[in-house]
């Protein structure tokens, strides 16, 4: 984590450029505002923990509050369409009253075998892939070879929510502590990290591409998608972020970057499947923060931080995505919370 570095090797780093001079200046700044104006967000996120060799490692997060959600005029901005605009109001303050710990990365692939090789649970083979006209379902993919050039340090991906459901309940057994998916407002509150802009740098979306691993031109490069015409009438054709991140697929968890709670790869790389059944909008939402189980469709259910194949205008902490429970996608991972 660059931002447990000391004072001296921060000021070092800062000096270089690229990704690593950025998160070095945002570090800076960060390291300033904990000393001068008593600022206890960051801190409290800087001492990693995990509970065993192979389990994920965490990030405490503290108690606080935050707006969730985003005015209208946000996601029009970036050109994201109505039907997923409509999805982010109306925006409420939520109060996380209770400090809990979440996975510092996505699940890897490598944690994931572990669980399936010690519980016996067997994902059925098979995930959906995009092909730049329609997503497509391929019977010889899986969890353990999406065919992305995926190692073992990539999070793991062709995964749905009851697959990550089953990883936490046995991460649960294992170390007697309570893990469990995070729920949607816990995700934004850490995807914030006490931000209230579109990004948690800013509201600049030329920047996306040092932060976040998204559906860049490097992925454009790779596969054409570019040159097709999507079939679904909701959504227009697809477009690499006039940008590089460096990646065209998905990227090793510890090459994200991490945003100012000390958490990496939030925005990007992998979908990340959350606990709430589905709700079109907010206005059931409860202000405590706890994940939305009932009056709902609870076959659909949320996903938060889009992935390597997205634009800029959805790999926002206020983006919501529906998706069948049962779906596994070549993008689609997540990520644990400890109480």
């Amino acid at each position: 984590d660059v931002c447990s570095s000391d004072l001296r090797s921060i000021l070092a780093v800062n000096r270089r450029g690229g990704k690593q001079g950025t998160t070095m200046r945002r570090c800076v700044a960060i390291f300033l505002m904990v000393m001068f104006s008593g600022w206890s967000v960051i801190a409290a996120g800087a001492a990693a923990m995990r509970d065993c060799a192979q389990c994920p490692e965490l990030v405490r997060i503290p108690a606080g509050s935050f707006v969730m959600g985003a005015d209208i005029e946000e996601p029009r901005r970036l050109g994201l369409p109505e039907f997923w605009a409509k999805r982010e109001q109306p925006k409420h303050r939520v109060r996380i009253a209770r400090g809990f710990a979440i996975g510092k990365y996505e699940v890897t692939r490598a944690e994931f075998a572990v669980f399936v090789y010690e519980s016996g649970y067997a994902p059925a083979p098979g995930c959906w892939h995009f092909v730049g006209t329609e997503w497509l379902f391929d019977g010889e993919r899986s969890w353990a070879d999406p065919k992305i050039d995926q190692s073992d340090d990539h999070p793991v991906t062709c995964i749905n929510w009851h697959d990550a459901v089953a990883y936490v309940e046995w991460l649960s057994r294992k170390t007697k502590a309570h893990y469990r998916l995070p729920s949607e407002a816990e995700w934004e509150y850490v995807a914030r990290a006490g931000t209230q802009t579109a990004y948690w740098w800013g509201d600049d979306v030329a920047d996306v591409c040092r932060y976040v691993n998204l559906g860049d031109l490097d992925a454009q490069d790779k596969f054409g998608w570019d040159r097709t015409h999507i079939k679904y009438d909701a959504l227009g054709d697809w477009k690499g972020q006039p940008c590089h991140d460096g990646y065209p697929t998905l990227a090793p968890v510890h090459a994200t970057v991490a945003n100012p709670f000390g958490v990496f790869g939030l925005l990007g790389n992998a979908n990340e499947w959350v606990a709430d059944c589905w709700n079109d909008d907010y206005r059931t939402a409860p202000a405590d923060g706890a994940a939305r189980l009932v009056g709902a469709d609870c076959g659909l259910r949320a996903m938060r931080g889009q992935g390597w194949t997205a634009n800029a205008s959805s790999t926002r902490p206020a983006f919501r995505l529906k998706m069948n429970a049962t779906d596994r996608r070549f993008t689609f991972g997540f990520r644990v919370v400890r109480e």
